[in-house]
């Protein structure tokens, strides 16, 4: 449903950690000076490494920014186990994006800075259509194996919809929080769940 840009490395070897410290690093002066002024040689100097150190762990600016964006947890995650039927599936994801809405708030300035940022970085924009592409040919694949959409539904235009509602949720949760409620979030996914998945005979 959601995009999953690569997570930050747990601690562990050293290339784990000088990533997890080049991120650490990252979030600190983008905090500070935001996406635009945050430099390579700061986010270095404040990691306490030379820039090489991370050409040699990302291939430039975008991909930090994106684990940069990816350690903040902002993605959905569901409980429904993989062999599930869609319908529970549907209901699985409702949950996970309730709980990612809880989890975003506080961070409308930052998410909505990084889109304003990506529109403007032609490579960031091609590398998070990449990651965008992928997950909804991972959740097609998914879909299309657990059967059960209605004839001449196409799993990944599902995918790309689910997708564009749960952006939709997160914007609106950042302008008026109290409307955006795991009920109508609940709702809502039962309600594409009813439209989108075939009826039992």
């Amino acid at each position: 449903m959601s995009s999953r840009l690569d997570p930050t490395p747990s601690a562990g070897g050293k290339r784990e950690r000088t990533r997890a410290a080049l991120v650490g690093a990252t979030l600190d002066v983008v905090a500070e000076k935001g996406f635009a002024a945050a430099s390579l040689d700061e986010i270095a100097a404040r990691a306490g490494m030379t820039k090489g150190a991370i050409y040699s762990n990302f291939s430039g600016k975008g991909e930090l920014l994106m684990a940069a964006i990816a350690a903040k947890g902002l993605t959905v995650s569901s409980d429904t186990p993989a062999e599930a039927p869609l319908r529970e599936q549907f209901a699985g994801m409702a949950r996970g994006l309730a709980d990612m809405l809880q989890r975003a708030r506080g961070e409308a300035a930052f998410l909505a800075e990084f889109q304003v940022y990506a529109l403007g970085d032609p490579e960031l924009r091609r590398n998070l259509a990449s990651v965008y592409a992928q997950s909804f040919d991972l959740s097609a694949e998914h879909m299309a194996r657990a059967g059960g959409l209605k004839p001449g539904m196409a799993p990944r235009h599902v995918a790309v919809a689910l997708q564009s509602v749960a952006i939709g949720f997160v914007v609106q949760s950042f302008l008026s929080p109290d409307d955006v409620t795991e009920e109508i979030v609940t709702e809502t996914l039962a309600a594409l769940a009813a439209g989108l998945i075939a009826k039992r005979r």
